[in-house]
């Protein structure tokens, strides 16, 4: 009898985690998905809680290079944002590589080759589950980290039409779609970045030493932001030092203005590094928490909206 026990262990490790993705509980729904798209079958996690109504927003939440869907489900903890304040997320997965690496395509140097069109994968996604969940149209909110960063930018200068807002964490933009970036109605941004990040350089590297091709410092893209934004006031507040451990600090920047609801908000975690906060690195603020409330006070009215306010 002894001998059977690992194999029966291993069976009911296999079904609770079966249970726990693919499966509803409490009429909550988490499961593991897969949507075509350019005759390629994508996949993504699509969570809804049982509060949730008719017409509710949707977040999309996007992994950084070589991270997955289920990883960044995991430490941002979306799900429990969900669940209290009754929206829908979905964490899409990128491709791989020929390095075997997940990623999405936003031109890096060693993807030059790569036909992968993201963006619209990104798009058709949400048109799909808009339709067959009955979401909102107008409440359509992104957020990533690193590369899934670097995807919230492209997708406010693409489809400002399908999203409401964009959170990046710790991201940058090429220069290549840097310099085709035209944004005809500028949507809410808030940025995330720690000023001492080893992985992507706050001051940028239009000299390609790094080899993910030549990107803006975080000071130009918030400048062309803002500009695109005709704010017309600025405010800067040195957040609490809560945990002063942490080895850093976060200093809010608001560029705004009095007469529009967009905004530019730029946490500046001074001494931070690539992180998302809250989870790793500066513990004074809780990135998921700041991003939906940020979120939330750009909903457009509709019924389920007014319930969030």
């Amino acid at each position: 009898m002894k001998k059977h026990i690992p194999y029966l262990l291993i069976i009911s490790i296999v079904l609770l985690i079966t249970i726990s993705i693919c499966c509803s509980s409490s009429a909550n729904e988490l499961a593991k998905n897969e949507f075509e798209h350019d005759g390629v079958m994508r996949e993504y996690i699509y969570y809804s809680p049982n509060s949730l109504t008719k017409n509710a927003p949707l977040v999309v939440v996007l992994h950084g290079f070589t991270g997955s869907a289920e990883n960044i489900l995991e430490y941002t903890r979306f799900n429990d944002l969900a669940d209290e304040n009754s929206f829908a997320v979905v964490y899409p997965q990128g491709t791989r590589d020929e390095e075997l690496n997940t990623f999405w395509n936003v031109g890096y140097e060693f993807h030059e080759d790569v036909k992968t069109n993201d963006l619209d994968f990104i798009a058709k996604l949400v048109d799909y589950l808009q339709a067959k969940y009955s979401l909102s149209k107008e409440n359509t909110f992104a957020t990533g980290m690193s590369n899934g960063a670097e995807m919230c930018y492209l997708l406010a200068c693409n489809y400002p039409d399908i999203f409401n807002s964009v959170a990046p964490v710790a991201g940058t933009m090429m220069n290549n779609r840097f310099n085709d970036c035209n944004p005809v109605n500028p949507i809410p941004i808030l940025s995330i970045f720690g000023t001492d990040d080893k992985t992507t350089n706050y001051m940028g590297d239009e000299a390609n030493a790094g080899g993910w091709g030549a990107y803006k410092s975080i000071p130009s893209i918030i400048d062309f932001w803002a500009a695109n934004m005709e704010y017309r006031s600025t405010k800067v507040d040195t957040l609490p030092n809560i945990i002063e451990k942490d080895s850093s600090f976060v200093i809010l920047k608001k560029y705004f203005k009095e007469t529009s609801d967009t905004e530019f908000l730029y946490f500046e975690v001074v001494g931070g590094g690539h992180d998302w906060p809250g989870v790793w690195g500066n513990k004074d603020i809780d990135a998921s928490k700041e991003i939906w409330s940020f979120f939330m006070r750009h909903l457009e009215s509709n019924e389920a909206a007014e319930q969030l306010r």
